[in-house]
């Protein structure tokens, strides 16, 4: 809710404006009055209780496993911890503020990770909320910017979205409002509303502290949505270089230096390891690519290009010709990830697709010409937005659903539950398995892998992979089993394919624990 003197363009005027004076930045009773007027609360209220409804759900999976592990991995030693997957490597890149605040929760309160995560997200999709409706006081159009920028943002994607971290459709948000790269994309519109304060007033320091405080926490908790916040920076300066020159160049350079001194002694993760590591994250990208190239990236977003016309024409708007290259920039960085097979380049999508949803919220708001047809274009898209975002609606829905209706609503069925082979695995421990979606679940329960699920140039993966391969192949000779197991500290092994292993004296020291049909896993411990 906005307080205060009405926002440039905005539809607040006075009832009586030949008696009553422009209401002050103190005189807020008519505004709590009218607070359920408000726009943006209309929309921020439905979306906040969806996802309430979807964290009660409890259905996660893909990277909420590894965040679970993370959590409990700073939980059971919140100063020296080891890294969450192999419990080798001193510290992790996933060791970031968000991660240790979580962790800290946990141990404080003994709540289960997975209530402090699922907590977390609730948190996440609110401070998201805020810091839209925050940025968007810098487009004019009154209130109604921000709810049309909501709107779009959620629904504005494809016929066929895609879950990403980072990528805020209704779908994609439902599987990772708990993830980092959401308070991390609300800290990057925050860094940006600050900046925009700063270069329109540069007098005092506030806003540059938010700046370097926020822009730093961004680097340590996503640093691929730092990325894209520097992306915004850089529109920033380069829609307007007279304001930036105003705004105190040196002083801006010392908000920087004081936000990568910040990064550089964080003590639990070296965020310099992820320079040299970023080529091993380009396979996992390269979907990303695909997806944009394949049919020109209609069926993932096409819909958002609805906002196309309202970006090219918008330059005289409120903050418009920082959107336009904000556009550009980003397009550039796809394109140039695309070129060269730096595919994690991709995850600058988000910061494509926002200036697309945000210029035609402007666009909408102000009521510019020919706004009325363009509204219904807007809502047409919105409807068929929705009906591809339904995956993500019907995650909120708290009934029993049948595999036949998640078909129906192009939702993922639910993963299969291995219980009863991991039900012995006990924190800390070593585990070998032949599946890496089983590992995945192995560190979910705080425990470690040989070979990591995720990827994670941290280690040596190559070799760890070697070794697995080599423990589960048919007609590896016992003892060198038994030398794998011993090379790592694996106390148990779980098999899912590899039948093997599970013959007479094939594993030396092991026993058969636990066994399950369906799927079929099985448990074997050492004595």
């Amino acid at each position: 809710m906005h307080h205060g003197l009405p926002l440039p363009g905005s539809d607040q005027v006075s009832e009586r404006p030949t008696l009553e004076p422009p209401r002050s930045s103190g005189d807020r009773t008519q505004v709590r009055d009218r607070w359920w007027r408000d726009p943006y609360l209309v929309v921020a209220i439905p979306v906040g209780l969806w996802a309430i409804l979807v964290t009660l759900r409890h259905t996660w999976t893909s990277d909420f496993l590894l965040h679970l592990a993370t959590v409990d991995s700073l939980a059971r030693d919140l100063w020296d911890p080891v890294d969450p997957l192999v419990g080798q490597a001193s510290g992790s890149p996933y060791y970031s503020p968000y991660a240790l605040l979580l962790g800290v929760i946990k141990a404080a309160t003994g709540l289960s990770a997975r209530t402090v995560l699922e907590s977390a997200g609730m948190v996440n999709v609110a401070l998201l909320i805020f810091a839209l409706r925050r940025f968007c006081r810098h487009l004019g159009g009154g209130r109604l910017v921000a709810a049309l920028a909501l709107v779009f943002t959620l629904l504005l994607w494809g016929v066929a979205p895609i879950a990403w971290s980072g990528f805020l459709g209704m779908y994609s948000l439902s599987w990772i409002m708990c993830y980092p790269s959401v308070i991390g994309t609300a800290l990057m519109l925050l860094v940006w509303d600050a900046f925009l304060r700063h270069r329109s007033r540069p007098e005092g320091m506030g806003a540059l502290a938010t700046v370097a405080l926020l822009g730093a926490l961004v680097v340590l908790i996503h640093p691929f949505t730092a990325v894209n916040m520097t992306i915004g920076l850089v529109a920033f300066v380069l829609a307007d270089p007279k304001a930036a020159l105003r705004a105190r160049p040196v002083a801006l350079a010392l908000g920087a230096v004081v936000a990568f001194l910040l990064v550089m002694v964080w003590p639990w993760s070296d965020v310099s390891t992820l320079f040299g590591a970023a080529g091993s994250f380009n396979t996992v990208h390269k979907v990303l690519i695909t997806d944009v190239v394949k049919d020109g990236g209609f069926a993932a977003y096409g819909l958002a290009l609805v906002g196309l016309p309202a970006l090219a024409t918008g330059g005289r708007r409120p903050l418009g010709r920082e959107l336009q290259i904000l556009f550009l920039l980003a397009v550039a960085v796809i394109s140039a990830g695309a070129a060269t097979g730096s595919y994690g380049l991709a995850r600058a999508i988000p910061v494509a697709m926002l200036p697309l949803h945000l210029a035609l919220a402007s666009y909408l708001a102000e009521r510019a010409k020919g706004w009325r047809p363009y509204a219904a274009v807007a809502l047409i898209a919105c409807c068929v937005g929705l009906y591809g975002e339904s995956a993500g609606l019907i995650r909120a829905y708290w009934g029993n659903v049948s595999p036949a209706t998640l078909r129906a609503w192009k939702a993922p069925p639910p993963a299969p539950s291995y219980d009863q082979v991991l039900d012995g695995i006990e924190p800390g421990e070593v585990v070998i398995t032949d599946d890496w979606a089983l590992a995945r679940l192995v560190n979910a329960r705080g425990a470690y892998t040989v070979a990591p699920g995720w990827p994670y140039p941290f280690v040596d993966e190559a070799a760890r992979n070697r070794d697995t391969t080599a423990f589960f192949a048919p007609d590896t000779d016992p003892r060198d089993r038994l030398a794998i197991a011993e090379r790592y500290g694996a106390t148990c092994a779980l098999v899912t394919r590899d039948r093997a292993i599970l013959k007479r004296d094939a594993h030396p020291g092991f026993t058969v624990t636990a066994r399950m049909t369906s799927p079929r896993a099985v448990r074997l411990c050492r004595s």
